[in-house]
């Protein structure tokens, strides 16, 4: 399939700033990497007034690591009726761009694993469309070029999950009759084709072998299923206190841990934890506090209003820090983690000079000693 493929390749302004915190710890202190994208070259205002980036919808910033990561959506803020799927893609820690376009649609989500990125575009930005299909491209060079690995073209594919350049698996909704059905399916070949195995879709999985996939039932118990002949083996029962819920599972950036993050299951709830599956240790964390691990250092960066707040630990949350962001607006979703701490995410400056204000591209990381 041909789409159209714009590059830019430029060297921005990069205003960094180290905002010392006004916390009762004072040696709190953040570095911030601000990008404008008014200064990319092909990139301008529209409408006159509102910034370049305030005309894309991003629904995943994805991290390969702190340098190379990928902010993908659509330009639907600016086109409403013919918008079209984007991902801006950087290898250089937002110092240079290329820019992608892949026709209608938006690019959902994505998945990178060793030297290779997949995504999936969406010709349907809303997932209830009566009319849906999905395309799965796949780049070796982290943006320079894609190729189409797989089209369905009644349906939707969603949560990706790479084992192996060869092995994955991933949820379809699958057009039967005048409904769509949720199903897994996996692929043994890269992604070219897709064979159904039985697991509720509604269940959080993770691949461990080419032929392997964990997932976790009724909050506690930990499955191992074979892809090959369907064999589901209990591992552990977890210890996970009442009146909470798993989210998803995750591993961990460094050491490639399987942790288990659980949410407050009561109404309002804003209570988490996670929980180690190779030991079975769960770690209660403050309310609010939807980490990202990197080793025994956990961060977060957590939302309010009118300014968020970023905290970090360095002994598995035994004690935090936090630091208060009172120079921007930060966009709730989405967000990026990478490395010890680096978080990257949308937001609206509102101090300076009218030139330096408006919707930029923050990249943040605590100064640790």
């Amino acid at each position: 399939m041909k789409f159209l493929t714009k590059s830019y390749f430029l060297c921005i302004i990069i205003l960094s700033v180290s905002l010392v915190s006004c916390q009762n710890n004072s040696e709190s202190k953040m570095d911030w990497k601000i990008i404008d994208f008014n200064k990319i070259q092909g990139e301008k205002p529209f409408n006159t007034y509102f910034d370049a980036l305030s005309r894309y919808n991003f629904n995943q910033i994805l991290n390969h690591n702190k340098d190379v990561f990928f902010l993908l959506g659509d330009d639907s803020e600016e086109n409403h009726d013919n918008y079209n799927a984007i991902v801006y893609s950087t290898k250089n820690f937002g110092n240079s761009w290329k820019k992608n376009a892949f026709g209608k649609g938006t690019v959902k989500e994505g998945f990178s694993l060793d030297n290779e990125v997949f995504i999936i575009v969406d010709t349907n930005r809303f997932p209830t469309s009566s009319e849906r299909s999905s395309i799965l491209y796949k780049s070796n060079d982290f943006g320079d070029s894609w190729t189409e690995i797989f089209k369905e073209d009644e349906g939707n594919i969603s949560n990706i999950n790479f084992y192996s350049q060869k092995a994955g698996i991933a949820v379809f909704s699958v057009k039967k009759g005048n409904d769509f059905v949720y199903e897994y399916r996996y692929t043994n070949d890269g992604g070219e084709n897709w064979i159904y195995f039985d697991l509720n879709p509604d269940f959080n999985a993770v691949m461990t072998s080419d032929e392997t996939v964990l997932f976790i039932e009724n909050n506690i118990n930990v499955y191992e299923l074979n892809l090959k002949d369907g064999k589901k083996t209990l591992l552990e029962n977890l210890a996970v206190p009442q009146n909470m819920e798993l989210a998803y599972i995750r591993k961990d950036e460094k050491n490639s841990k399987l942790i288990a993050y659980y949410f407050g299951s009561e109404q309002n709830s804003t209570k988490s934890g996670i929980c180690y599956l190779d030991k079975g240790q769960y770690i209660s964390l403050p309310d609010e506090y939807y980490i990202n691990t990197y080793d025994d250092f956990f961060y977060t960066l957590i939302d309010d209003k009118p300014y968020s707040s970023y905290a970090w630990s360095d002994d598995r949350g035994k004690t935090w820090k936090t630091k208060k962001i009172e120079e921007f607006f930060i966009v709730p979703t989405p967000t990026g983690y990478a490395d010890k701490g680096y978080v990257y995410k949308l937001a609206a400056l509102f101090k300076g000079s009218q030139e330096e204000k408006g919707a930029r591209l923050v990249i943040g990381h605590p100064v640790i000693k």
